[in-house]
């Protein structure tokens, strides 16, 4: 009983929900001014962090550039 009951937690733990906003993909991919390997990067990351990517969703062009580069920065193990 113990067993099946850690085995569910376990499972329970390791979903990742990865609905994301409608939108998320056209705002990371427009911004061409960085490599593509780079956007599908920060796309991945903004779909595994929900509330990141709705955040992100909320910025204006010029700020959603810094958070693009502060998201690399900040997570250099993403590339």
């Amino acid at each position: 009983m113990i067993d099946a009951m850690c085995e569910i937690a376990n499972t329970i733990n390791n979903t990742c929900h990865a609905e994301t906003h409608p939108g998320l993909y056209k705002a990371v991919m427009d911004l061409i001014v960085f490599d593509h390997n780079e956007r599908l990067t920060v796309l991945d990351y903004l779909t595994e962090h929900k509330a990141k990517g709705l955040n992100f969703l909320k910025m204006n062009d010029e700020v959603r550039q810094a958070a693009f580069k502060h998201i690399l920065k900040t997570n250099p193990d993403l590339l």
